[in-house]
């Protein structure tokens, strides 16, 4: 008998595609133990808060743990007793497509806690125990939503090994948990990241280890997956932005991050013949019209907020940089007054001394708002509570492509976008997409997703997808 939903039969998720035990409930909070470790008391005492005022289930994942440096005669055998009615060590179907593999031991001290396990679960989300915080979303075939694969961070104080496995497992030990909420039809998984003191934040309230639970302002900072401009996803922007339950008229980011503002499908330097005849006869190819179209999304997302607009350089944003770079432009006669016009004003601003950023360029034209926005150039740092955000995700390390792991090695908290798919590693938090999700050239199985990446007052990140229009259970 499973010992949270006290079932004795077992069930299989028809999108899972794995037998799991099925668990009661609409709302999770699920964390793990490592063996030989002490509870954190205030952390545990603010799961318990957060589970009494919103009526969550938690449950906690015990992760075996040897650790032969410990004082203790057999520290990997036992449990806090705090934690042991809260215990989950069995497979269970969460809700319809989401399934928590508790019977799946993950070493604590594993540098990728996630690989080898993506595929476990079938096609269901899948949550581990563990106590780092790691996300992947993994491809699923094209019209299917990809799926979540992710840890839970730890409820147990880090007592490691006096080892280089050791440190590094203590180093990357977070106090965190995952929450999953039903509403019936959709999942909703998002992360907590607790302070040393046991608080945390999810979505609009902190949480402590008080009886009371704590007002909290809003969020510093809401990095949009990247934008695209003319092919964003309306129902996505709805969601994140006009819509009076959106995120940002419920947290009022301070600041708003916006990667791939520009998509530049009109004269992209990837088309090819075919492309470019199609976009001909469907009169899509004004750049000009793009470029416009692009800067009054801005206006209108800087204007609904009253946010502070962030926009580090991105490749889609530099496509009209390339463009203008090509000789061969400047013959089209459909787009021959913009080009000519742009090329100046950056030849004029190269011979002053002073480079020119040509959607900068006509964002000091035309944004009603630009004081409130700005544009950075490569290189150019912006930095909240030391998590960086100037970097797009495309220009990797010494050269190299852009990825989410590559980043890692900088030891450096981010946030970056690109790849239109989420995921987290190692402090390094890389957003989805708020396009469209079948962009054309995006073919077979795909990753991609609806993801935003919110930073709380108390410095602490977590992302948020949005699945048919919606961030959150109601």
């Amino acid at each position: 008998m499973c010992r949270v939903c006290n079932k004795t039969f077992r069930a299989t998720s028809a999108r899972a595609g794995v037998t799991a035990q099925p668990v009661d409930g609409t709302r999770f909070v699920v964390t793990s133990a490592v063996s030989g470790s002490k509870v954190h008391a205030p952390f545990l005492a603010s799961l318990r808060q957060y589970c009494r005022e919103n009526g969550a289930k938690l449950l906690v994942v015990p992760i075996p743990y040897r650790n032969p440096t410990s004082n203790m005669e057999k520290p990997h055998e036992w449990y806090d007793p705090e934690l042991i009615r809260y215990m989950a060590g069995e497979r269970l179907e969460l809700c319809p497509g989401v399934v928590l593999m508790g019977d799946i031991p993950t070493q604590p001290t594993a540098v990728r806690p996630l690989s080898g396990l993506q595929s476990m679960s079938g096609e269901a989300h899948a949550i581990f125990g563990h106590p780092k915080i790691a996300l992947e979303s993994t491809p699923t075939t094209m019209g299917q939503p990809s799926k979540l694969t992710l840890t839970t961070g730890a409820v147990t104080q880090p007592e490691y090994s006096k080892s280089k496995a050791g440190k590094k497992g203590e180093f990357h030990h977070v106090y965190g948990a995952a929450i999953v909420e039903w509403d019936g039809k959709r999942a909703h998984i998002r992360h907590v990241n607790a302070l040393k003191d046991g608080t945390f934040v999810d979505l609009e309230k902190k949480y402590g280890p008080a009886a009371k639970r704590m007002s909290h302002e809003g969020a510093k900072v809401l990095t949009l997956g990247d934008l695209h401009g003319i092919r964003h996803d309306e129902a996505v922007l709805n969601a994140t932005i006009w819509a009076d339950d959106s995120i940002a008229k419920s947290l009022k980011p301070e600041y708003i991050v916006l990667h791939d503002v520009l998509d530049f499908q009109c004269a992209s330097h990837h088309n090819d013949f075919f492309d470019r005849f199609k976009l001909h006869r469907q009169q899509d190819n004004n750049v000009a019209v793009e470029v416009y179209a692009t800067l009054s999304l801005i206006d209108r997302i800087a204007g609904a907020t009253g946010a502070k607009i962030i926009i580090p350089a991105s490749n889609h944003d530099s496509h009209l940089y390339r463009w203008l770079e090509n000789h061969h432009n400047a013959l089209d006669v459909e787009n021959a007054i913009f080009y000519h016009k742009t090329k100046t004003a950056l030849l004029e601003g190269i011979a002053a001394g002073r480079p020119v950023d040509p959607l900068a360029y006509w964002g000091a034209q035309k944004l009603a708002n630009i004081d409130n926005i700005r544009f950075l150039g490569r290189g150019e740092s912006f930095a909240i509570d030391g998590v960086e955000y100037s970097q797009h995700g495309d220009k990797g390390i010494n050269g190299a492509r852009g990825s989410l792991y590559g980043y890692t090695k900088g030891g450096a908290k981010m946030v970056i976008g690109h790849s239109h798919t989420p995921g987290i590693a190692d402090g390094v938090y890389q957003c989805g997409t708020s396009s469209q999700l079948d962009m054309g050239y995006n073919t077979g199985l795909s990753g991609w997703k609806h993801t935003h990446c919110l930073h709380y007052g108390t410095g602490k990140r977590t992302l948020i997808s949005i699945i048919d229009g919606k961030w959150r259970a109601a």
